[in-house]
């Protein structure tokens, strides 16, 4: 699979995660710059914060 094929593969889930996640998105992103945590850190937390409100709706 070449990158622009990942890319237009990967596009809806963006869409849909910055849609209905831009707050934690945006969180994630400033964290990853700023925070003394490994990103490895910031992104597992992240995630579980997602799957949080997934099953939350």
């Amino acid at each position: 699979m070449t990158r622009e094929e990942f890319v237009i593969n990967q596009e809806p889930m963006w869409q849909a995660l910055s849609g209905e996640q831009t707050m934690i998105l945006t969180l994630t992103v400033e964290r990853l710059q700023r925070c003394h945590l490994s990103p490895y850190q910031i992104l597992t937390k992240t995630m579980t914060a997602l799957e949080g409100l997934q099953q939350n709706s």
